[in-house]
């Protein structure tokens, strides 16, 4: 697999990535980048015209992509799971430092350099990342017992829970009954922490998405599974997933 620059008179640079044994072009945007992945062996010129073809979708992709980016600010909160709250500042006693943990008060912070960049995509990451090392910091202390609450209140006994770091897989039943939740439902509000683990307590009666699942679920969120679902599928995430 190569990589190559390739400036562009609309977009600017792009970076395309050529591999082995594709048979179409694919695009994605990283980072405010478009990233073409191309067959190997495909000829500038029908790389141009590919590029020229659908430079329509192109500036949609990009506008799609500008419209969803994760966008920072000092003074900016989030909360958390368990009345915790995340708040973004800056400082300036450390230059070109990022300073974050728990204040006095038991809330976190995130403090960036008072010059840094929040419009960059360098500067985006690393709050993400540092937001994501405070969740997981306090995950076990608050979401295993709020799971096992919700465990009592629908009468399932799972083995245990254990805390994830699954970034797209949000929960995990295995047939042994241990339950993973990842650190990332801290972000979530309470109603829809809730409907996760209740997703993976009904596994342990059926280890499927069968209508008997679906049911038995339906049960545990009294009505409410499909309009949960959609929630969670819209939800805006505050880190990069």
């Amino acid at each position: 697999m190569g990589q190559y620059r390739l400036e562009d008179k609309e977009f600017g640079t792009m970076i395309v990535a050529t591999r082995k044994g594709m048979r179409s072009v694919k695009t994605c945007v990283k980072n405010g980048i478009i990233v073409l992945h191309v067959p190997e062996g495909i000829g500038y010129a029908n790389l141009l015209k590919i590029l020229d073809d659908n430079r329509v979708w192109l500036r949609q992709l990009l506008a799609k992509n500008e419209a969803t980016r994760l966008r920072y600010h000092a003074g900016q909160s989030f909360k958390c799971l368990g009345g915790y709250n995340i708040t973004i500042g800056t400082q300036h006693t450390l230059p070109g430092k990022v300073v974050f943990g728990n204040s006095e008060t038991g809330n976190m912070y995130i403090n960036l350099p008072q010059d840094a960049d929040f419009d960059s995509e360098r500067t985006t990451s690393l709050i993400s990342r540092c937001l994501k090392m405070l969740a997981k910091r306090i995950a076990p202390q608050v979401l295993i017992p709020y799971a096992e609450e919700v465990a009592t209140e629908v009468g399932a006994k799972p083995w245990r829970f254990v805390i994830g770091s699954g970034l797209h897989k949000l929960g995990h039943c295995t047939p042994k009954g241990e339950i993973q939740l990842s650190f990332n439902l801290m972000f979530l509000p309470d109603h829809l922490a809730r409907f996760i683990i209740l997703h993976e307590l009904a596994h342990l009666t059926h280890f499927n998405h069968s209508p008997q699942f679906h049911a038995l679920l339906n049960r545990y969120c009294n009505g409410e599974e499909k309009r949960l679902d959609t929630e969670l599928k819209h939800f805006p995430w505050p880190v990069k997933l």
